[in-house]
Parts: C-alpha cells; sequence; structure tokens
C-alpha cells in the first residue's frame, strides 16, 4: 500500500485523489498526435504547479515513450516517467473521443490517456495507480460513463468514485 506523510508526521493510504485533480483532467482538447498529447497533459501538470522541471519532465516522458510504447488495448494509453522535474506523484488524464495512435499492443486507437509521473527517488507508485485505473477502464460502463461526462469535474468524480 502506498502511503503518505500527514502533516502531523503521521502516514495515511495514498488514494486517486491524491495525485489526479479536475483541472488536469483535458476532454475539450484536439491532439494532432501521440507526442502533443503527452504535451498538453504535461502542460496541465505545469500549469497547476506540480512539475518542478518541465523539459525534464517531458524529456523523461518522451524517453520512457520511445524505448517502449505505452499503448495498451481497449482504448488505453498510459505514458508515464519516475523524474527528476517532480516532487511527489501527481496525473493528468486526458480523453479523445475519436482515438489517437499510440503504437498500443492492440493496434486500436488510444482514447483514455492517464498520464502519471512520479519522483526519480523513491519506488514506483505510479505502477499502483496504473493498476487503479487500468482495471476502472476494462469496465465498458466506466468507458461510456466517462466518454459521456461533460466536464473534467464529472469525468474526475468518476475516476475517484466521488461523483
Amino acid at each position: 500500500m502506498l502511503r503518505q506523510d500527514c502533516s502531523d508526521g503521521r502516514f495515511r493510504a495514498m488514494q486517486l485523489e491524491d495525485v489526479l485533480q479536475p483541472e488536469t483532467v483535458l476532454i475539450d482538447w484536439d491532439p494532432s498526435g501521440k507526442t502533443d498529447a503527452i504535451r498538453l497533459l504535461i502542460n496541465a501538470l505545469f500549469e497547476e504547479g506540480y512539475l518542478s522541471d518541465y523539459d525534464q519532465v517531458l524529456e523523461d516522458v518522451l524517453q520512457r515513450e520511445q524505448s517502449l510504447s505505452t499503448g495498451l488495448e481497449d482504448g488505453i494509453a498510459y505514458p508515464h516517467a519516475r523524474t527528476k522535474g517532480v516532487d511527489r506523484v501527481c496525473m493528468a488524464f486526458g480523453i479523445v473521443p475519436d482515438g489517437l495512435e499510440f503504437n498500443s499492443r492492440d493496434k486500436q486507437p488510444a482514447i483514455f490517456i492517464p498520464l502519471m509521473l512520479s519522483p526519480k527517488r523513491g519506488g514506483n507508485p505510479h505502477i499502483y495507480f496504473m493498476a487503479e485505473i487500468v482495471k476502472q477502464l476494462e469496465d465498458r460502463d466506466v468507458r461510456e460513463r466517462l466518454l459521456g461526462a461533460d466536464s473534467p469535474e464529472e469525468v474526475y468524480g468518476i475516476l475517484t468514485g466521488s461523483g
């Protein structure tokens, strides 16, 4: 289980709402390709103050993607990286209803694109969240609800179970 320091020195389990915020959910966007989608997702995190080094994050994510595509199956791509450009785990989430070529395992376009970043130091907490998101996205009802969402807040609510 992932744990996070609390202000009083105790630990608590880290939840999806600790790493994803409505402000980092993109639904009204039109990426021109995989690299553009990655840049736009990173920009969302940058604009919300999650990055300490934008260029380092972009380099690390693109390098990770170049070494092995993170396009999975069922319309899911999961770009991610461990990077010195963040101090804590964070996530942006994009939906491309018409799909985007992502060199996916099943050769289908990516519709749901969660981008996860975690600090270079420490373990691999993004793996925990990747498993959680992918498990949710395997559910056809969840995918349909996400595609029908009218706002980033609605997407956030569906993913975190608060909506």
